[in-house]
């Protein structure tokens, strides 16, 4: 394994402190602890979300329609009645 340089090692830590990730990180540290736990719970909403919406990616529609039956079943679907121009 080669060693690094000093040089190598200050471009590789100059390159990671102006990612996006880096510059998310230290305005983290500004926040209170209150606003850490709302970023906190926005970013799992977030990953869950992102997880489910890949699990979805590559289903073929028919297996994606068994498994999202019966997810809104509280949800009633009701159509408008039109009167003239208005919606009742």
């Amino acid at each position: 394994m080669a060693e690094l340089t000093k040089e190598a090692v200050a471009e590789e830590v100059a390159a990671i402190a102006d990612s996006p990730l880096m510059k998310a990180v230290q305005a983290m540290h500004k926040l209170s602890l209150e606003e850490k736990a709302i970023l906190l719970e926005y970013l799992s909403r977030a990953l869950q979300y992102g997880i489910r919406r890949e699990s979805f990616k590559d289903v073929p529609w028919e297996e994606f329609l068994e498994r999202s039956f019966g997810s809104l079943p509280d949800f009633t679907l009701e159509r408008a009645h039109y009167e003239g121009n208005e919606i009742s």
